[in-house]
């Protein structure tokens, strides 16, 4: 089983990412990328961040694709069950986790799972199964977020499970899980994997409340209409379109006040943006609603789930009550999916909404994984 690999060599990468990659070095479709997986930091996780019967844990940062196509350091934990590795190690599932700001203190390294991802967690802990968590690019790290990007969420995804064999033993097999923006993470893992990583063996994604569908999402008056309610998620938007999309200004669509709230973006995390912008419509903050909804919406229609037939099965469970990713948003993905050939199974759940979803169907999720690893 790989141990963590030299201090030589961790110099080399940090070295590499430091200098700079051309662009689209090592990318998905490109030749080399060694140091994709390669740790650049290992240590304890601490205490209060833990997950409950976990056995030894770590914060990491490791290395994987930006959404440039060069290197990025990125941040995440591992957690392992308690006691002796299996014969070929403990299998592993990469967790991605929802959105929670792209501040450097937002991601789950620093802030540890949110009480109902942890629900999950813990079963996949008790049941055998390594956890691996990534924070996404831009998280508690020196570079900037770019926010929504399908292709970064599943290098970052993948990468964290080359980075967890390297420093502990773990399985070549793994599951690609995630829960609302995780859960667009893993259905972009569960389309990639194969030819990104094809030395591991992707079993299958599970993705709980998946956020997809933008181009549906962004055509509603929930983003176009003055008069409605920013939604807080529209200045982080902006920030990373900043960073993604040349010649996207956000002083050329936001108002001073709009432009107050795309600064805190980058320092806020969800609940602190939820305050910020309660009481403020689109009106308020946005020069012209409609013009920003139709550029976010050219922007990220690259991210929109990878509508083809996917190498591994895939299971998608969503709550009938949930109010923030409409379950009908996920009802057209599935269609998509299985139209173009993709062995899915979907799960309805009544009565669930987005936070109350997961501890509801942790065993189940659980249950899917030992299925997929068989």
């Amino acid at each position: 089983m790989p141990i963590l690999r030299t201090l030589t060599a961790l110099v080399a990468a940090v070295v590499l990412l430091v200098a700079g990659a051309p662009a689209h070095a090592g990318a998905a479709h490109g030749s080399g990328g060694e140091w994709r997986g390669t740790p650049v930091r290992l240590e304890p996780l601490a205490e209060p961040l833990r997950l409950a019967g976990a056995g030894r844990s770590w914060s990491l940062r490791y290395l994987s694709t930006s959404w440039n196509g060069g290197p990025a350091v990125v941040g995440g934990t591992l957690s392992l069950p308690p006691g002796r590795a299996p014969s070929g190690g403990w299998p592993v599932v990469s967790f991605g986790h929802g959105f929670s700001g792209v501040g450097d203190t937002c991601g789950p390294s620093h802030t540890g799972p949110s009480p109902w991802e942890r629900a999950v967690q813990e079963s996949l802990i008790a049941a055998g199964y390594a956890v691996a968590v990534t924070d996404y690019e831009g998280l508690g790290t020196p570079a900037e977020s770019p926010g929504v990007n399908g292709a970064s969420e599943a290098y970052n995804l993948i990468d964290i499970v080359r980075a967890a064999r390297n420093v502990a033993p773990v399985s070549r097999s793994w599951v690609a899980a995630g829960y609302s923006l995780g859960g667009h993470a893993a259905l972009f893992a569960g389309a990639l994997a194969h030819r990104y990583a094809p030395t591991l063996r992707h079993a299958g994604t599970i993705a709980m409340a998946p956020v997809t569908q933008w181009g549906v999402q962004l055509a509603s008056p929930v983003f176009r209409d003055p008069a409605a309610p920013l939604a807080f998620t529209v200045p982080y938007t902006a920030r990373a379109l900043a960073l993604t999309e040349p010649g996207f200004r956000p002083a050329d669509w936001f108002t001073p006040a709009g432009l107050e709230l795309v600064r805190l973006a980058g320092q806020a995390c969800v609940d602190e943006m939820l305050r910020a912008a309660a009481g403020h419509t689109n009106g308020e903050m946005v020069k012209d609603p409609a013009a920003l909804a139709d550029v976010m919406a050219r922007a990220l229609a690259d991210d929109e789930v990878i509508a083809a037939r996917y190498p591994k099965p895939v299971y998608i469970a969503h709550g009938t009550a949930d109010t923030g990713v409409p379950i009908a948003l996920t009802e057209l993905t599935v269609s998509q999916l299985s139209a173009a050939g993709t062995d899915v199974t979907f799960v309805p759940v009544p009565g669930a909404d987005h936070i109350t979803l997961l501890p509801g169907i942790a065993r189940q999720v659980t249950e899917w994984t030992g299925t997929l690893l068989r």
